[in-house]
């Protein structure tokens, strides 16, 4: 005779969340795993992602900058998450795949000199929806040292960054400390992004900058010296010394014996 058994589940037993780290870069490889399968068919090589603050560029690809123990190499893309948070979605991801298209044209394509963009690759990147261009917008070169890009209506790109939104797809960490990149798109009504006929609901999820989408108190912007040098303001809450030092310094006022206040790079 079997004997039916009553199992009780434990209450006090809990679902921990994931590590930050896990889920910031589970999100970078969704999206890359998407683009790589709808724009590559699948033919990247997998890559190790890592977060840099490097002046001036919003991501970069770097081939075969890993080593593994059995001697397996490794390609690099790298992201700049001090830009993140000023920047919109549909920029993100325009840098992912304008760096997935220099891998793949590493694996298997002929690279121009170091750091030259050249027909090769501006002819993928308009094959798969990305306009190259010098300036970020139309009419600029096509070929170069430093591009940008916009996207193409109706093009591949687009359109999987709508199947992609439309999985849920969001960061879930960002970058408190902002700075501004170079090229960018300064708002829903540009003339690019107004050719791509987005509806209201999608044009704001891809187009709105991070910081508004989370709201601006949320966010420390920080300035940069002439030498480049990352900057953010201190301020003692009683006497208001002001000091200026690189983010995240632990500073007290000798004075009042009170921990300094990080406040933007003002």
């Amino acid at each position: 005779m079997s004997v039916q058994k009553n199992i009780k589940l434990d209450s006090t037993i809990q679902i921990l969340p994931s590590e930050p780290t896990t889920e910031l870069y589970a999100s970078i490889q969704k999206s890359y795993d998407h683009f790589n399968q709808a724009l590559f068919d699948g033919s990247l090589p997998k890559v190790i992602f890592t977060t840099q603050r490097k002046k001036n560029v919003m991501g970069y690809f770097s081939r075969e900058r890993w080593v593994s123990i059995e001697g397996q190499r490794c390609h690099e893309i790298a992201i700049n998450p001090s830009y993140v948070a000023s920047s919109s979605l549909i920029e993100l991801l325009q840098t992912l795949v304008h760096e997935m298209v220099h891998c793949w044209q590493d694996d298997f394509g002929k690279t121009g000199r170091r750091g030259y963009h050249n027909k090769e690759w501006a002819d993928k990147m308009e094959f798969i929806g990305l306009m190259p261009s010098s300036t970020g917008r139309a009419g600029g070169d096509k070929t170069g040292d430093r591009m940008g890009d916009y996207p193409i209506p109706h093009g591949q790109f687009i359109h999987e960054c709508k199947r992609l939104i439309s999985t849920g797809f969001a960061l879930p960490w960002i970058d408190r400390y902002t700075l501004k990149p170079e090229k960018s798109i300064e708002n829903t009504f540009s003339p690019e992004i107004k050719a791509l006929e987005l509806d209201e609901a999608l044009a704001e999820q891809l187009t709105e900058g991070v910081n508004k989408l989370l709201g601006d108190e949320t966010f420390l912007p920080v300035t940069q010296s002439p030498k480049g040098r990352i900057k953010s303001r201190y301020s003692c809450p009683q006497c208001q010394l002001n000091v200026w030092g690189k983010p995240e310094l632990d500073l007290s006022c000798n004075v009042c014996h009170k921990v300094l206040t990080e406040l933007s790079g003002e």
